[in-house]
């Protein structure tokens, strides 16, 4: 050992912690399958929508190809591509086929726009709207007006007072999204620190290292480790979907995303390293591998119930949620990209989970110096608090 170790030994179990990890296989499998995982979500849906081709759209006349060909130039991307048909039967044929989206034909004062069962709203309003804009030149040509002098004081522009940066579906999967990573980081390291220390009981290398290091060191060193890893496996996945977004062209979502994403760190740090307390907890309770599933309950139900809370709860509950401790990890990032939160709010919680993540912290220290080298049965919580310090 280096003079640093022999000062700071929590940085020695740390360094520990993370080379370990680093070296298995199912950990970094498993941040290997949450890169795809990810990449697969940014890209596959831009693929796919580019895969789809131009709508088809039937057409028995040049007034309605015309029309057609100005609705693609108003959508933009694919368009609309035009199947002509040699008459009225003919385009139904061609749409109760399924062979085009829909068919424009002349009407009495316009078009029809023909369809099997129904027709697309986006064709319906593009080609609704193409065909104004077809027949307004075509009368201004008549009435020897251009179509700017035509159209002259009609222009109408949109003003919002609280405009929002993200659609609203857009903004609701980026939430689920960021309380789904906090909730599946957690829970993974979680099991693999009360893993790890059952593990070292059932070897007795925790009696070695207990002799020579604090046991709490042992603590610190497994959350600073942990949570370490935790944060650069979040760093990885974020830079895989930034990858992702701008292969696609969604850069709009990014500026939208990473300041709140900032805010998300901070929580993410607090939150984790509360809970990461608790699951080394969990870990010394059990004396095997088999009573994790008891002694780790707690701490995945401290998990789901916020996490499913953040998600499907409404407004007001979303907002008490935001400033209790754990839940604000989920709740708070959240609840910036949908609404507009006044700052001292995520402050105010950043203090309240501060102050909590201390507190719990050390009831975890307690505990786990308390019956880490408890061997022979597993412990309860409550028979845990009730030990008297060694």
């Amino acid at each position: 050992m280096n003079g640093k170790t022999l000062d700071r030994p929590w940085l020695l179990i740390a360094e520990r912690e993370i080379t370990t990890k680093l070296r298995d296989k199912t950990f970094v499998g498993s941040t290997l399958v949450m890169l795809l995982i990810v990449m697969v979500a940014t890209i596959l849906p831009a693929l796919i929508i580019g895969k789809g081709g131009a709508d088809k759209i039937a057409v028995v006349d040049d007034a309605a190809t015309k029309v057609v060909q100005q609705a693609s130039t108003t959508k933009g991307g694919k368009g609309y591509e035009t199947v002509r048909a040699a008459d009225r039967p003919a385009a139904e044929k061609l749409v109760t086929d399924g062979d085009v989206k829909a068919a424009l034909l002349p009407g009495t004062d316009g078009y029809v726009v023909l369809g099997k069962d129904q027709v697309d709203s986006g064709i319906e309003s593009g080609l609704r709207e193409a065909a104004a804009t077809v027949g307004t030149q075509a009368n201004a040509a008549k009435a020897g007006l251009t179509p700017a002098e035509l159209h002259a004081g009609t222009k109408v522009e949109l003003q919002l007072l609280k405009p929002g940066p993200l659609p609203d579906l857009v903004s609701h999967f980026v939430k689920i999204g960021l309380a789904l990573v906090f909730y599946m980081t957690a829970l993974g390291f979680g099991m693999m620190i009360a893993q790890s220390v059952v593990q070292e009981k059932e070897s007795r290398v925790v009696e070695i290292l207990a002799a020579s290091v604090p046991i709490r060191s042992l603590l610190w060193g497994k959350v600073l480790g942990n949570t370490v890893l935790a944060l650069t496996q979040i760093v990885v996945i974020a830079g895989a979907a930034l990858i992702g977004l701008l292969v696609t062209d969604q850069a709009a979502v990014l500026e939208v995303v990473a300041p709140v994403a900032g805010w998300f760190v901070v929580f993410f740090v607090l939150g984790f390293v509360a809970l990461a307390g608790l699951w080394a907890v969990a870990g010394s309770l059990a004396t095997r591998q088999e009573d994790l599933g008891s002694t780790t309950l707690p701490g995945q139900m401290i998990l789901m119930i916020p996490f499913f809370f953040s998600v499907f709860a409404g407004g007001s509950a979303t907002k008490i949620a935001s400033f209790v401790p754990i839940a604000s990890s989920m709740s708070m990032p959240g609840r910036m990209l949908t609404e507009d939160v006044p700052v001292w709010e995520p402050l105010l919680a950043i203090l309240i989970v501060l102050l909590a993540t201390v507190l719990i912290i050390r009831l975890g220290a307690r505990l786990y110096e308390r019956t880490l080298l408890q061997t022979g049965r597993r412990l309860g919580y409550r028979e845990a608090i009730a030990l008297k310090a060694s």
